[in-house]
């Protein structure tokens, strides 16, 4: 069982401010948020650094507003360098105002796609996708090594960064389902030429992204 005991804040509980302070963040309500920081940072000697490090817990779970979580963020790095707290205030009351992930379609379709993530890790895990055995990885270093395919489209490589582009500027948007046409290996040698790789020809892949082997 975790060990709650800490110093008093005064007459209130060190553990139930911080509650107190997070919950009225969370209900948006602006003057008891600014009570229970002042509380905090009046009664506390390290209040502070505790509420930037609080404010910028909760910014990360709860805000979706990225100004806002990257505000969190800068005066969470500076806790405990400057003497001032005018900064922790006006954070607490944008963060009151600013819209939470439940408040919007996206950070509640992040929240359905995260609990299915859940679910299908611990009832249907899913294969690792061809396209992520790049280079960058053992399986993918390997098969290049013996000579055989990989498939790259969406690689940091050279290669992988044209075809990247390539694909999306002939079809409008990606698809793990689209390959790499003949035409685009024209394309392609002239991006080897700048990189000064023009000594060996291309091998074209077939439709399907594999090279003959």
């Amino acid at each position: 069982m975790a060990n709650y005991y800490q110093q008093k804040l005064g007459q209130y509980d060190y553990y139930e401010v911080i509650s107190a302070l997070r919950k009225e963040i969370k209900l948006g309500r602006e003057e008891d948020a600014i009570y229970w920081l002042n509380v905090l940072i009046t009664c506390s000697d390290s209040g502070a650094k505790t509420a930037a490090k609080q404010l910028w817990i909760m910014a990360a779970e709860d805000i979706d507003d990225e100004m806002v979580v990257l505000r969190a963020f800068a005066v969470y790095q500076m806790a405990g360098k400057v003497n001032e707290t005018d900064h922790l205030f006006f954070l607490a009351a944008r963060m009151c105002r600013a819209e939470k992930w439940w408040q919007t379609a996206t950070g509640s379709c992040v929240d359905y796609l995260w609990s299915k993530a859940i679910g299908d890790l611990r009832k249907n895990p899913k294969p690792i996708p061809s396209y992520a055995i790049d280079t960058h990885t053992a399986r993918g270093s390997r098969a290049k090594k013996q000579g055989k395919s990989i498939d790259d489209r969406f690689s940091g490589t050279d290669i992988g960064r044209q075809q990247t582009k390539y694909l999306y500027d002939r079809d409008g948007s990606l698809s793990p389902d689209e390959y790499p046409d003949p035409a685009f290996y024209t394309y392609w040698e002239l991006y080897r030429d700048l990189l000064g790789e023009q000594d060996e020809p291309v091998q074209e892949k077939s439709v399907n992204g594999s090279l003959p082997l």
